[in-house]
């Protein structure tokens, strides 16, 4: 005797089978008469929810996720898939507040797929970018902030944060930004052109020229690396005393 469990296993791989090929008619009806045969049922929902997706269904996507998450709240596939596509929605604000449950729900934040990270990331350093352009530095740096806490490999986005702190007067943690981006291996001649600014500027000749002759290397023809490495020539040796 076919159990419960098997029959809706078996619901899902013919499930997978039919997205495979796209055939997404053949999907919705198999899930459909589920439905109707053995109720709401949250995966069901979910793969429903996935099938609309796939067609770009968002509104229905997120009526089908969000019957998953009514029969078991604590169904973390489901609420991803609803964040997912409120992201697809630019419903930035609703996706945030499903990733807070979901965040609560797991121990790490590995667990949670890059996917959303990503998207929620990219919207605020968006916002980030907007504060800047209307000089509100610390909105935008705390937008900044927040996109790097939820997805941190986005060295044009530390980049931006770096030469935020600096340019308000914040150097320590601008060093910081800038030395912990040219740590990761990123080869950024603008992120070493401005860690010589800032060395050159707190009187640390000798590193300021390392780090804008680093710059031109990485990028000869460079016009800012090439300027700052071009003048750091004219000064004395760092085995003259008179070099800092």
């Amino acid at each position: 005797m076919t159990s419960l469990r098997d029959e809706l296993q078996s619901v899902q791989e013919k499930v997978d089978l039919y997205l495979s090929v796209n055939r997404y008619d053949a999907a919705e009806k198999l899930l459909h008469a589920t439905l109707s045969d053995y109720g709401s049922l949250a995966n069901i929902h979910n793969l429903l929810g996935v099938t609309f997706h796939r067609q770009s269904r968002f509104i229905d996507a997120i009526r089908e996720f969000t019957k998953a998450l009514k029969a078991n709240p604590q169904y973390s596939e489901a609420a991803l898939n609803l964040a997912a596509t409120y992201c697809d929605l630019s419903r930035y604000d609703d996706a945030k507040e499903v990733y807070s449950t979901v965040a609560a729900q797991v121990s790490t934040r590995k667990k949670v797929p890059d996917l959303v990270l990503g998207r929620l990331a990219n919207q605020h350093s968006q916002n980030g970018r907007l504060y800047e352009e209307c000089g509100m530095v610390a909105d935008a740096i705390q937008e900044y902030r927040k996109a790097l806490t939820l997805f941190a490999r986005m060295p044009d986005v530390q980049l931006a944060l770096a030469k935020l702190y600096f340019r308000s007067g914040q150097i320590e943690r601008a060093q910081k930004e800038f030395e912990e981006l040219i740590a990761t291996g990123v080869n950024s001649p603008e992120a070493r052109t401005w860690l010589g600014i800032l060395h050159y500027k707190l009187g640390k000749k000798g590193k300021a020229r390392k780090y804008w002759e680093q710059a031109q290397a990485i990028m000869p023809n460079d016009s800012a690396a090439k300027a700052y490495a071009r003048l750091s020539r004219d000064w004395p040796l760092e085995s003259d005393p008179a070099f800092n």
